[in-house]
């Protein structure tokens, strides 16, 4: 089925509304004297035929159309040529109402805009144009029956959706990775395509439309206790490193933007993001990967991570971490000057795998590195955890952890133990009753009565 459904001149006089049309415009739009009548789709695709003839080949175009005021300004440019060609005058209503259809036809999802405005969805995941899944919360992917109508469609639709991030699909490479706004929603959209695979697949990863604060992970989200909100914002007063993990759509991001909004506007606060999907305020420096584009290569995530070590002095939030910057993270554990670090890393949140899995992302580059010398990099940069755990069918915080070093007295970097600080038990939290080795900010009726580290 296409993705807006066409009322053909010949069966348009049955008055039957598509249901795809926007309300209010007529189904029928007659001609002057003389002049054949258009239904509201053929007229709707005469002016993206228009439009498509008019930017095909032209990628300078798609990519200056980055906002949605520039791209609905070309639109009407584009419908008041193909009205004035085909002599039909519009009542400013319906002509409002076509422009509306062609923008979501030509610069959207189409009918997946349905699932995009649904905030329980935060996932939409597509394989070639006719397979096309969605995520609710944390659940398993649905497939739904929606579909694009050829790989054309499909290459089309998203080389305009991707336009609005300054991106060209035609010169973007089999891979890539960005930020655009859907819906109001900002979406990561991961894309692998010809022809390293023989259709284009991607996922689509919806992050909540209005800025989240931990505030609303507690009261609103039931993410957080009030217990970790006051922890977490303990650790980042006291300018200590806090790494997120967790798996897949668990909420990293969000936990990451709302931690990064708590922050003070000093120190400088520079964010590192694959896509721009991070409501942000405005003293926050982002900085984003660059896309290779008709005259540049473009840059990647690893480079962008090493250009803000020199430049940040105070936080730098990165998201997030994976096996690609295995030599760059690497680099930022061990940089002499560095900055605070609140970093994302999706993984196996129990401990074992977790430190595990952060060895082997910095020996794939760095094979020599000593075990013990990841240890204490590890418990001095980035001293917490935070693992989110999904929780009926929606992200949860497990608990806030700390590395510490667990060896003998003459080599204590010989083991890395993540002790328990507050842990998700059954339907609630507890605080466990390690108290954190390094000064945190909290009252002292904050800790429990008993179990308290004598050292602290």
């Amino acid at each position: 089925m296409p993705i807006l459904k066409r009322l053909t001149d010949d069966d348009s006089d049955n008055g039957r509304r598509d249901e795809h049309q926007p309300p209010g415009i007529s189904p029928i739009v007659p001609g002057r004297t003389g002049r054949p009548s258009f239904s509201l789709e053929a007229l709707r695709e005469r002016v993206e035929r228009q439009f498509k003839e008019e930017t095909a080949g032209r990628d300078d175009i798609l990519l200056e159309l980055d906002t949605e005021e520039r791209r609905r300004a070309m639109l009407r440019e584009v419908a008041d040529y193909v009205l004035t060609m085909e002599a039909i005058t519009l009542s400013a209503r319906d002509k409002s109402a076509l422009i509306e259809s062609a923008y979501r036809s030509l610069f959207t999802f189409g009918p997946l805009d349905d699932y995009a405005n649904d905030d329980a969805v935060t996932e939409i995941t597509i394989i070639g144009p006719r397979e096309i899944h969605i995520r609710r919360g944390t659940g398993q992917l649905e497939p739904v029956a929606e579909a694009f109508d050829d790989r054309a469609h499909l290459a089309g639709t998203l080389e305009r959706v991707l336009a609005g991030s300054g991106v060209s699909l035609s010169h973007a490479g089999p891979f890539l990775e960005t930020g655009v706004m859907i819906q109001g929603r900002p979406a990561r959209i991961g894309l692998i395509g010809p022809p390293v695979n023989p259709d284009y697949s991607l996922t689509i990863r919806l992050h909540p439309r209005q800025p989240v604060s931990l505030n609303d992970l507690h009261a609103r989200l039931e993410m957080l206790p009030p217990q970790a909100v006051s922890l977490l914002r303990a650790i980042l007063v006291g300018g200590h490193g806090l790494l997120i993990v967790g798996d897949a759509g668990q909420g990293k991001t969000t936990l990451a933007g709302a931690l990064a909004r708590s922050l003070p506007p000093t120190p400088s606060v520079t964010v590192i993001e694959r896509a721009a999907e991070i409501w942000l305020p405005d003293f926050i420096t982002r900085r984003i990967p660059i896309p290779p584009g008709p005259d540049m290569p473009g840059t990647d995530f690893a480079a962008t991570l090493r250009a803000a070590l020199d430049e940040s002095t105070g936080w730098l939030i990165v998201d997030d971490i994976r096996g690609d910057e295995s030599a760059a993270v690497w680099d930022a554990l061990t940089h002499q000057n560095a900055p605070h670090y609140l970093w994302v890393f999706r993984g196996d949140t129990r401990p074992d795998r977790l430190r595990s899995a952060l060895g082997m992302v910095i020996r794939k580059q760095h094979p020599a590195v000593e075990q013990r010398d990841i240890h204490r990099a590890l418990a001095a940069r980035l001293p917490f955890v935070a693992a989110l755990r999904p929780n009926r069918g929606a992200p949860r915080l497990g608990l806030i952890a700390e590395w510490v070093l667990d060896g003998p007295a003459d080599d204590p970097a010989d083991s890395l133990a993540l002790r328990p600080i507050l842990e998700a038990r059954d339907d609630t939290w507890a605080l466990t009753g390690h108290r954190p080795s390094c000064a945190l900010d909290l009252p002292d009726d904050f800790w429990p009565q008993t179990g308290r580290n004598p050292n602290a």
